[in-house]
This record gives C-alpha cells, sequence and structure tokens, in this order.
C-alpha cells in the first residue's frame, strides 16, 4: 500500500524502497541501492510500510520506458512512477528562485520550495491539455501528430492557454489543427502524465461542420475510421487516448451485435 508524504530530500537508507527515474525510464524497485547509498533521494511516501524513495539519475541503465512502465504496471505501481518522474523533474528546475535569485529551500510542512530571501514559495508546477474523442456518424477520428511515431494516429490534444476554460481549449485546439467544428462536448475523466508535468482532461464531442483540414504544422493526417476498419497504429495502453479509444471501439462492437 503506497502513502504519500511531502517531499524532503534525505539520505539513502539500506531499509528503504527505491524507485528510480531518468532518460524517461523507470526502475522499480531499484536493485543494488548500496552503490547510491551516498546519494540524496527524494523522500515520496511510504509503501507496504517502509520508507519509499525517489532516486534521480540521469544516465539510468536498464529499466523500462515510462510510457511502457505506465501500460504494463499495475495502477498503484504506476501512480508512485507518475509522481517520482513529476516531481523530480519539478526540484531538479526549482533550485533558485525565479523572483529574486536567490537559492531555494524545502519548506517545513508543505510540498513546496520556499525562498528564504524574499519569502516566495513555489509549488510543483502541473500544466494542464486537453484531449477530445470526436465523433461522426459512428466513426472517429484519429490523427498522426509531427512527433509521433511514423504510422501512430491518436486523438488530437493539446495544452490550455492562458485565460482559457477547458471547453474552449478544445474548441480552439479542434478548430486550430483540423479546421473542423465540434459539439456537445462532454467531460469524462482525467489522467496526469509526466511529460514532464502535464494533467490530462479528456472529453467527447461530435463532429458538428467543416472538412477536414489538418495544418500541418502539428498534424500532418486525420481521418475518420469505423470500428471495422483496419486501425492504424495507436498510442500504448496505459494512456488515456488508448482507453478513450479501446472504450469507443468496444461500445461500437456492442452496438453493431445489437442491430
Amino acid at each position: 500500500m503506497f502513502s504519500p508524504s511531502t517531499v524532503k530530500c534525505t539520505s539513502l537508507s539500506s531499509s528503504d524502497i527505491v524507485i528510480a527515474v531518468g532518460k524517461g525510464n523507470a526502475e522499480f524497485p531499484l536493485k543494488d541501492i548500496e552503490k547510491y547509498k551516498d546519494t540524496t533521494v527524494l523522500d515520496i511516501g511510504t509503501y507496504n510500510g517502509k520508507r519509499l524513495v525517489c532516486l534521480n539519475l540521469p544516465d539510468l541503465e536498464g529499466g523500462v520506458p515510462l510510457r511502457t512502465f505506465f501500460s504494463e504496471a499495475e495502477p498503484e505501481i504506476a501512480h508512485i512512477a507518475i509522481l517520482a518522474a513529476h516531481l523530480s523533474w519539478w526540484k531538479a528546475l526549482y533550485k533558485y528562485c525565479p523572483k529574486c535569485g536567490k537559492p531555494l529551500k524545502e519548506h517545513n510542512f508543505e510540498r513546496c520550495m520556499t525562498c528564504q530571501a524574499c519569502e516566495e514559495n513555489f509549488y510543483p508546477v502541473i500544466s494542464p491539455a486537453i484531449i477530445v474523442l470526436i465523433t461522426k456518424e459512428n466513426r472517429i477520428l484519429l490523427a498522426h501528430n509531427t512527433k509521433f511515431p511514423p504510422k501512430r494516429h491518436s486523438l488530437l490534444a493539446g495544452f490550455v492557454e492562458p485565460g482559457e476554460s477547458l471547453e474552449t481549449a478544445v474548441h480552439r485546439e479542434v478548430m486550430e489543427e483540423t479546421g473542423i467544428r465540434i459539439k456537445n462536448l462532454r467531460y469524462l475523466e482525467s489522467q496526469p502524465w509526466p511529460f514532464p508535468n502535464s494533467l490530462m482532461a479528456a472529453f467527447a464531442a461530435e463532429w458538428e461542420s467543416g472538412e477536414l483540414k489538418p495544418d500541418g504544422v502539428e498534424i500532418e493526417g486525420a481521418a475518420w475510421y469505423a470500428s471495422s476498419d483496419e486501425l492504424p497504429d495507436l498510442p500504448p495502453k496505459g494512456s488515456i487516448a488508448r482507453k478513450l479509444i479501446d472504450s469507443w471501439i468496444m461500445e461500437r462492437h456492442t452496438a453493431i451485435f445489437a442491430e
């Protein structure tokens, strides 16, 4: 059983359970921790009654790619890896006060860094993003992002901009990336996504008007797919995108057999 706690930089103990993150990989539990005995770690909670710490290893050898780790791990272990990856990124970034430039120190009891010079507190940064499953006449919209592997297709997604609501961000991203308008937008669920610090809010919507016109900058191609079609390479399991796509396929198959 995992129980999170306030993050503190501490010394490693031989009785600790260690999750190591680095270079986009994770290893849990880290073996042979003796060679890291003089390394500073992040105290992030307890796991099965023992102290759980995170070790940030920029040159981590071995381990499993984080995306693969999330798809294969039990939910509780995936939660630990997500937390460890996000906090490691944050701690590595926030060493000096963005306001006055003085070194930051850990807060006495909150999960934040504090500046003793100007008394400002800095909490872990979370960047909200949206992802949306769009349907049109029993077909789903799948798109290829320029950052994806060659044949990978997924749902439309993007970051929320300052001053936007989540809903406004969905409409804007869809229009910017594909040139279509959507209707009947509804919230589904969310997922923390530590690449490096996102919180993904998932929505579903229906096509309203317009022809698909990928922007050519972020989206190279987009098309409507029926559940009976041969689908392109999909996002890995463990991602909220794959969960939404799989749920839609299952719903369509159930509906088809019920007809």
